[in-house]
């Protein structure tokens, strides 16, 4: 008798969110092979989450930390040493409401990484990682967008603007390189310190694949060929692009991708001539991929019967909105004191933008951070020839967001480095410019009453029995022609016919003639 015609909404909520920091720590011997240690000189570490395994109500994370290291030795012989060696973790978090089998997503920071030396054979190696664990869940609201019957019916419709997310998946994307080194320099007997650097990564939706554009920052440290006790190295920057299949994206779509270095390897490689002078790199990125599809739907708002009583069910259903998508760069510049007044040059440094909080004051975000340096230099020091230096640089940015006062938010925001530079002023400053790119999205969380049934009764036949056959309606504050309508059993259409009206409009104090129209009720 009555059918409603529903759609379903590609929604995405988070199911469960828990955070924890935890330390990592082990006393690591230096290889045998290895001179003995006198100094850390540069240190870097690598998280990869190997597993994260949700159970009832709790999480698993299993994962490793690779820590490289250069060291200087005492020995005249062989200068630098390193170190490179992993330290596993196993953390368990409670996540209320987490069933085994449900997709978790690992969001990691080092926030820490410390080296000392307990012996010229021994190191101590301390770290503290952060970890932000979300379980996401696909869920199907299903609302009424039309409906089918042969009854005398009114219904009427209302817009419903949201953000679908026809995408949500954990992938990964391999970099692979070979990188061949100037004629200039001598050839490579062994790498000591190795770096990869994502820079700037541009994902873009394309038919059933994300594309992903952007560079990456090499740099090696190495031992020449038949120069005993010196070190060479060398320092690039590559492009990097590739696609990861993704089903159902279209490039439409508003994607929102979550990208870390998860490993690197890289080996020596001969050249065509024989000589050891190409680096072949082999990094992998975990991708962390949501895409997101702007959709207005007519919805069901309301209906009611003519010659029958339709009851309509509803509930609220969650639905979210894009606010605003914006990007913007902000321009640091700072000088930086390093530890030694004997500064000479530099050699390499690297920087990881660090999300620290977020303000919203009327429509405008500001972002709060700071970039974590690490710089390795040359000093004038006899002794060591080399330094470290560790910073953190402030980052505060505001950008335009709309109006959001009164409004559930939620925001995704990325930090990406687009340009850093390191000059040296004296023999113990150092300035730093850069360009740090901000993206940000945000979302309004709303509720929406949708109808999700009806039921069809007869008309209660006292309740008709003291309907006026005739009356005149004067126009209340608030009223329409819909609510009138469905007061008195009358149709829209009727009440604009009986009133000469060809607008679906009322003005407070207008007078409706209203007509109980006796074949509508039989």
């Amino acid at each position: 008798m009555l059918d409603l015609v529903k759609k379903n909404i590609h929604m995405d909520c988070i199911k469960a969110k828990a955070g924890n920091q935890i330390t990592v720590e082990d006393d690591v011997n230096i290889p045998d092979l290895r001179p003995d240690i006198d100094k850390v000189i540069f240190h870097s570490g690598v998280i990869k989450i190997e597993e994260a395994k949700a159970g009832n109500g709790q999480v698993t994370v299993r994962g490793s930390l690779a820590v490289n290291i250069l060291y200087i030795s005492d020995e005249e012989e062989e200068p630098l040493g390193k170190v490179e060696t992993s330290l596993p973790f196993e953390e368990q978090l409670h996540m209320e409401g987490v069933e085994a089998g449900d997709p978790v997503y690992v969001r990691h920071t080092l926030e820490d990484l410390s080296v000392g030396i307990i012996n010229s054979r021994k190191i101590s190696i301390r770290a503290l990682l952060t970890l932000e664990l979300c379980v996401r869940e696909i869920f199907d609201e299903s609302a009424a967008v039309d409906v089918e019957t042969k009854l005398m019916a009114e219904y009427r419709k209302k817009p419903l603007q949201i953000m679908e997310t026809a995408v949500c998946k954990k992938d990964i994307f391999r970099f692979r390189h070979e990188e061949t080194l100037p004629s200039h320099l001598p050839n490579v007997f062994e790498v000591l310190y190795g770096s990869v650097m994502p820079g700037t990564v541009e994902c873009i939706a394309g038919e059933d694949k994300l594309l992903l554009r952007g560079n990456v920052k090499l740099f090696f440290l190495y031992a020449p060929d038949g120069e005993e006790g010196s070190s060479r190295f060398y320092e690039t920057v590559v492009p990097m692009q590739g696609e990861v299949p993704c089903s159902g994206m279209h490039d439409m779509m508003i994607p929102c991708v979550g990208v870390s270095l998860s490993s690197v390897e890289y080996e020596v490689k001969p050249d065509f001539d024989g000589e050891d002078r190409v680096f072949a790199i082999d990094a992998v990125f975990d991708l962390d991929i949501k895409a997101y599809e702007e959709n207005v739907y007519e919805i069901l708002a309301d209906m009611y019967g003519i010659t029958k009583e339709i009851e309509t069910q509803c509930k609220e259903g969650s639905f979210m909105n894009l606010l605003q998508k914006n990007s913007g760069k902000a321009r640091i510049k700072e000088r930086v004191e390093s530890d030694h007044t004997n500064l000479m040059s530099l050699i390499h440094h690297e920087e990881t933008p660090m999300l620290e909080d977020v303000e919203i004051e009327g429509s405008e975000m500001t972002v709060m951070g700071n970039i974590h340096l690490r710089c390795l230099y040359t000093t004038n020091d006899d002794l060591t020839g080399y330094g470290y230096m560790e910073k953190d640089i402030p980052l505060i940015y505001t950008l335009e967001i709309g109006d959001t006062r009164g409004k559930e938010i939620s925001q995704d925001i990325q930090l990406s480095i687009e340009q850093l530079e390191l000059t040296v002023l004296d023999s113990s400053q150092m300035e730093c410019n850069g360009v740090i790119g901000v993206t940000v999205l945000v979302f309004e969380e709303k509720k929406e009453l949708i109808i999700t049934g009806a039921s069809v009764s007869e008309l209660d036949g006292e309740k008709m029995k003291n309907l006026p056959g005739m009356v005149i309606y004067v126009v209340k504050e608030g009223d329409s022609l819909w609510q009138i309508g469905k007061e008195y059993y009358i149709s829209v259409e009727a009440i604009k016919s009986m009133n000469g009206l060809t607008k679906d409009e009322c003005q407070p104090g207008d007078k409706l003639l209203l007509i109980k129209n006796t074949t509508e009720q039989m």
